[in-house]
């Protein structure tokens, strides 16, 4: 039931653990390989990915994930870099990078466009969806509706939603699983 949640219901989810987990697999991978192209210490990224992921979760109440905790996580990513090789440049070691590099760490030019080119594939996927299916899928992610909302506006058991976003997102992940990040999108 967890995987079809949205990233916004899992901050709020009563399954803290298991949602903590399915956000955690959502993002660490994409994270840790930017913040060890950043850092060049697979440890220190480890570290830093791990850091981030923990102050995220304590402040999950007041974060806001719409439509996706993406930006919000590359930005802390970007802040989370800057500080750590600050840290170490006062130690006396040296910055792998200008100033002016690091100020560039986050969201590249390169991200938006693979973005955008994700969201226009995605939209004309949950377009060939069946009607009541591309509904309910459309309640859930853009209107951030719960099942129990969706159930009761469509007149139709929780059952029968939870099944239908569990097939949506299976059927949307298998048509877009030559985009590397569609998971986290979807």
């Amino acid at each position: 039931m967890l995987p079809s949640l949205s990233d916004k219901d899992l901050l709020v989810s009563a399954e803290e653990e298991a949602a903590f987990k399915m956000l955690y697999n959502r993002y660490w991978e994409g994270l840790y390989r930017k913040a060890y192209s950043r850092l060049g210490n697979s440890s220190d990224a480890e570290d830093l990915v791990q850091e981030i992921f923990i102050s995220v979760w304590r402040n999950r109440h007041t974060i806001t994930a719409e439509p996706s905790l993406l930006p919000y996580l590359l930005s802390a990513l970007k802040y989370a870099v800057i500080k750590k090789l600050y840290r170490e440049a006062r130690k006396g070691n040296t910055l792998p990078l200008s100033v002016h590099e690091l100020e560039q760490i986050g969201i590249t030019e390169e991200d938006i466009l693979h973005y955008r080119e994700l969201q226009g594939a995605l939209y004309r996927e949950i377009s060939t969806l069946p009607e009541r299916m591309q509904q309910i899928y459309r309640l859930n992610r853009m209107d951030q509706l719960q099942v129990a909302e969706i159930a009761a506006r469509l007149n139709l058991s929780e059952q029968t939603v939870r099944n239908t976003l569990s097939i949506a997102v299976k059927r949307l992940r298998e048509k877009l699983a030559d985009f590397s990040t569609a998971s986290f999108f979807i």
